[in-house]
């Protein structure tokens, strides 16, 4: 257990210790079937070196249009689109994250993450947007602001 690392206290449900292959120290790992369908935290520590990534399993296709400032999400398997997904936005906005907007996809699967009443948006740098569905599982996905 490593005090300084956020995931200190979560033990692993499963450790594969496996050899990199000499050519070129590169190795390309699926995750297990048995875990597909789980939200995981995947670690891989090699030489001093630890990283870290988070899979989401989920069944959403997210498609982001950056030129409108929308996203619009829809089911992978039918290509409909899903309605009341949530979505959360975060920005960082002049070297600070802050609280952008929430809401829900309208009828189409969409939604409008960058426009705001009375706020400014000339100073924002990326946007990061939570995309949330009861049954179909969640995204995440980080974006340039549109170019005006």
């Amino acid at each position: 257990m490593n005090p300084l690392s956020p995931f200190g206290y979560v033990k692993a449900n499963r450790l594969d210790t496996l050899a990199l292959p000499e050519e070129n120290g590169t190795l390309t790992l699926d995750l297990p079937a048995d875990l597909r369908s789980s939200n995981v935290l995947v670690e891989a520590r090699a030489g001093g070196i630890v990283r870290r990534q988070a899979y989401y399993a989920n069944t959403l296709r997210v498609q982001m249009i950056e030129s409108y400032g929308q996203v619009k999400v829809t089911d992978a398997a039918t290509g409909k689109p899903l309605p009341k997904a949530y979505v959360k936005v975060y920005v960082l906005d002049s070297g600070t994250v802050r609280f952008h907007k929430d809401g829900y996809t309208d009828l189409r699967g969409r939604f409008d993450y960058v426009s705001v009443s009375a706020m400014r948006s000339h100073g924002i740098e990326r946007y990061a947007i939570l995309v949330l569905d009861k049954t179909h599982g969640a995204v995440i996905r980080e974006v340039q602001p549109p170019v005006k």
